[in-house]
């Protein structure tokens, strides 16, 4: 039975590398996976890239007016599918996580969302929300902060100098850059 998948992690903790190397899993087993990402996330433009600069186009580019349920009911009229993968989840409405978790309930279809829990204020993007409250499987994707310990967090620099207020969303690399942090040290920035 397929289920509804939720895999963040912070910053640099490997998600896309991992969603690549799972849609590499199903194209050798000659299974089809398309990848989904939204609009808002201009980084790649129409592709995913890893930090390792490995890169998939992507199959659907979600507007947040799009419906996804309705797209990939539409794909399944002329094609198989066996999953579908979607990077940088936190991006897409609670709308378009219900869609998905009805892509998985009505058509039985796993869908795997990788993505950031939070943004640089510590504050649930709302489509980190949505799939952490109907998502079958919440898993953990981890990487260290500098110090060593567990990094949960995301601080955004500007000029080399950490940000704590602004937008949600600024694009890493495009508009900001961004470092994976523990709690503990992210602290001590804000304090500075």
């Amino acid at each position: 039975m397929a289920k509804l998948y939720f895999r963040y992690g912070a910053m640099g903790s490997g998600k896309t590398r991992d969603l690549i190397r799972t849609w590499y899993n199903y194209a050798e087993r000659d299974m089809k996976a398309v990848i989904i990402k939204a609009q808002k996330d201009t980084k790649g433009d129409d592709k995913i890239q890893s930090r390792a600069l490995e890169e998939l186009k992507v199959d659907f580019l979600i507007a947040p007016t799009d419906n996804i349920y309705m797209l990939i009911s539409t794909y399944l009229i002329e094609h198989n599918l066996d999953c579908i993968l979607v990077d940088e989840a936190q991006f897409l409405t609670p709308k378009n996580i219900e869609e998905l978790s009805d892509i998985v309930d009505n058509y039985d279809i796993p869908v795997i969302c990788y993505g950031l829990r939070t943004d640089f204020q510590t504050k649930l993007f709302p489509g980190s929300m949505r799939l952490l409250e109907l998502a079958d499987s919440i898993e953990e994707a981890k990487t260290i902060c500098a110090c060593g310990k567990k990094a949960t967090m995301n601080v955004r620099f500007i000029d080399e100098k950490p940000v704590f207020e602004g937008e949600q969303v600024a694009i890493d690399g495009k508009d900001a850059q961004y470092k994976s942090m523990c709690r503990k040290c992210r602290k001590k920035l804000l304090k500075k």
